[in-house]
């Protein structure tokens, strides 16, 4: 085997899709969204998380996006590594030799876990070291492959949601939607009920019904909460909150702004230092202002419609934040209202502030992080009046991992929900490319903020890795103590998916 692909750079910042090499320092210091091979000597003697420890003798090949799917499909234990500086070109090379230890090592592992989960893969472990004896690696590989689902764990009581964007046209593509799903373990559908300021619940007329909706002569929610009484499968609302439009590409033809909601409500808008509405650190986003009262009031009032009408088992509230906070100049919060009332409860006047590193700053991002935390309130209080009348409901977040991160870049102040006991579980974001990488983000997750259940949101099949990566997220997820998992999103979970996680982690 030999393989090349172009170096970026070495050292520095790992940006998009890039191929970095660090070496002459401790570790790389990168974040979690690549995948990364120590080499030592030109031989590869580790793969898989990232910010790893560069060995003295050699260094750490570090990719992102295409660079790290290279990674991840040619680079192994036990392969050499050579560096064309004067081409910036990486190669990567295997004899015969080195491919039978890397897959007797897989051999090894394979057998322990066969011994721990107590399913016997005996004959395909024969059929695999004859075809390494014989030089079949390619057949060597797709067995072992099978021989790892066949040899996992399955657990029962474990919550296996999936996040879905329904795209069916008619009750028979809903129930046949539904039905695979099932058929491949998933005991929980989060339908996009609103999206982009758009309904796709007739009965909901807050938000305007999804255009290609509107002459269809069958409700999408009414059918979803039917296929999955018939499958067994909960319907849960997934609803982005306020984050209700993109920016519209022909403004003055469509006459509108890029949301229905704020083409009614401009007032309503969360507006920057200039007085835009569109986000940059997010193209083009269009949000609702979480400072108004009546917007807070109007959502609530919708999610009671909502429940009202239909059968819901639970809801999730999505983008129950702030939008993404890079500079003052990309931040919201300075229309008139904000600024009165942030001034009448601090006597800062934020637009004086001209800088995110000084208390005044901080002392905002508190300010805003309140009231979305007063929305949450009236939410979980909409939801105990549910319960108190005997229906059982789920109440969830969708949240990102790092607490601290999500109330500086979003406002968004998770931990406090958790610790008022305000949430039925938490769906943290983990959308990460190592299995390594996900088990320590859900494991610190669950060490530190373990009171609230953690369904681990994972998308290995929607960054394109390979297959048995979800089936390795999925049992990081669960050895880091998470109470479930949950993909991103169904469409990327394909037949040939399914079907490998039912015949291993989800057997039961």
């Amino acid at each position: 085997m030999r393989k090349s692909i172009k170096i970026s750079h070495f050292g520095g910042d790992r940006l998009a899709n890039e191929l970095v090499i660090y070496e002459n320092m401790p570790s790389t210091g990168t974040n979690a969204y690549g995948i990364e091979a120590a080499v030592e000597d030109g031989v590869i003697v580790g793969v898989g998380s990232n910010n790893r420890v560069i060995p003295t003798n050699g260094f750490v090949v570090s990719g992102h996006g295409s660079a790290a799917m290279f990674i991840a499909e040619n680079m192994f234990e036990g392969a050499r590594v050579a560096l064309d500086r004067a081409a910036m070109l990486l190669t990567v090379t295997a004899d015969d030799d080195a491919k039978r230890a890397f897959y007797k090592i897989k051999i090894n592992e394979i057998i322990k876990r066969s011994d721990e989960s107590g399913f016997g893969v005996e004959e395909l472990l024969e059929q695999i070291n004859s075809a390494l004896e014989n030089g079949s690696f390619e057949h060597c590989e797709k067995m072992l492959e099978q021989a790892y689902y066949l040899t996992a764990r399955g657990k029962k009581g474990e919550v296996r949601a999936v996040w879905h964007r329904p795209h069916e046209r008619s009750e028979a593509e809903i129930d046949a939607s539904v039905k695979r799903l099932a058929d491949g373990g998933i005991n929980i559908i989060l339908i996009e009920t609103i999206y982009e300021g758009y309904s796709v619940a007739k009965r909901c007329t807050d938000m305007p019904l999804r255009g290609d909706l509107v002459d269809k002569n069958f409700d999408m929610i009414d059918e979803f909460i039917k296929a999955g009484k018939r499958y067994g499968v909960e319907i849960h609302a997934w609803i982005e909150d306020f984050f209700v439009g993109i920016e519209s590409k022909n403004k003055e033809e469509s006459g509108s702004c890029g949301s229905p909601i704020i083409d009614t409500h401009p007032e309503w808008a969360a507006r920057k230092k200039d007085g835009s509405i569109y986000m940059r650190a997010e193209p083009g986003f269009i949000y609702l202002n979480a400072a108004l009262p009546e917007v807070r009031q109007f959502l609530h009032d919708m999610y009671k419609k909502l429940l009202d009408e239909y059968a819901f088992d639970g809801i999730q509230l999505d983008y129950i934040r702030y939008p993404l906070t890079p500079s003052v100049d990309e931040s919201v919060g300075f229309d008139d209202y904000s600024v009165n009332a942030f001034m009448e409860s601090s006597g800062i006047d934020i637009r004086t502030v001209l800088t995110t590193d000084c208390d005044e700053w901080r002392a905002f991002l508190m300010w805003r992080a309140n009231n979305v935390t007063t929305y949450v309130k009236m939410m979980y209080d909409l939801v105990q009046s549910y319960k108190k009348s005997g229906r059982p409901l789920t109440l969830s977040t969708a949240v990102f991992g790092n607490p601290d991160e999500a109330l500086r870049l979003k406002s968004q102040n998770w931990l406090l929900w958790c610790k008022n006991g305000w949430l039925d579980c938490i769906y943290p974001m983990a959308y990460l490319n190592d299995a390594g990488d996900v088990y320590k983000e859900i494991k610190y997750m669950v060490d530190n903020y373990g009171n609230v259940p953690n369904i681990s949101g994972i998308c290995p099949m929607y960054h394109h890795l390979p297959l048995i990566e979800t089936t390795k997220q999925v049992e990081a997820c669960r050895a880091a103590g998470a109470t479930g998992v949950a993909f991103f999103e169904s469409r990327t979970l394909n037949n040939e998916q399914l079907e490998k996680l039912k015949i291993g982690v989800f057997r039961e």
